[in-house]
């Protein structure tokens, strides 16, 4: 199914929002899924076969014309404004479209890909609180020095709150050198998370079937109420 979004401005507003999974009256947790550069929110959906669990909405923005941001993840802030702020507020507006259907955010996971992975990574650095969980896949934060930038502290935030982040690479991305990958791990430690890193080996780029095998495991944890004492596991390398 297809909607519009509403709430978010810039190059992303009225973005579409695809939607899948368990319909509103059966759905206890909810699927954020945010695509690559070149991707798309249908394909991401497809994909979601491998991890889907009953009981889970599923709800996959579509960036305006395939791609979230117009540099490259590690040329300055700047040169990606205005594009990036709208790709998170496409984010938080997707946030809001599962809290219509009774869903709060320490139920949502969070699933960003490649390009997608580096605007989860910046909701979660300017938009923090505790989420259910989220995936940085192939991914890190935006901008040229990710190791100094900090998750958001301003106002009344208590930081991420302990929120699972996991943080899967390969050491030979050809795209995402693995320092800043452990540069984005470090902030989002400092910020609260319960990080959870792992570099494979290879150079693999996406979504692999280990990562979508702990998405599922996350969504099914979630689904059945259980939070486990070691979320925090470390790196995993």
């Amino acid at each position: 199914m297809t909607r519009r979004l509403t709430g978010a401005e810039g190059p992303h507003a009225d973005a579409a929002l695809e939607t899948g999974g368990a319909p509103a009256a059966a759905a206890a947790v909810a699927v954020v899924l945010v695509h690559g550069r070149g991707g798309t929110a249908e394909g991401l959906l497809r994909l979601a076969d491998e991890f889907y669990r009953p009981g889970a909405a599923l709800f996959a923005p579509q960036a305006v014309r395939s791609n979230w941001f117009p540099a490259g993840h590690d040329a300055p802030i700047a040169a990606n404004e205005p594009a990036l702020t709208s790709a998170v507020d496409c984010v938080a507006a997707t946030l809001d479209a599962a809290g219509e259907i009774g869903i709060p955010t320490e139920r949502v996971v969070l699933v960003g890909v490649s390009q997608g992975g580096a605007v989860v990574s910046e909701f979660l650095r300017r938009r923090p609180r505790r989420y259910g969980g989220a995936f940085v896949v192939s991914a890190a934060l935006p901008g040229e020095r990710p190791g100094e930038r900090s998750v958001d502290s301003g106002g009344e935030s208590e930081g991420l709150s302990g929120t699972p982040v996991a943080l899967d690479s390969s050491e030979g991305d050809p795209y995402v050198p693995v320092k800043r990958v452990r540069a984005t791990a470090a902030a989002f430690r400092r910020g609260g998370a319960a990080v959870d890193l792992r570099i494979d080996a290879g150079d693999g780029h996406g979504l692999s079937d280990a990562t979508m095998a702990r998405i599922g495991d996350r969504i099914a944890t979630l689904l059945g109420g259980e939070e486990h004492a070691d979320d925090d596991r470390g790196d995993a390398e």
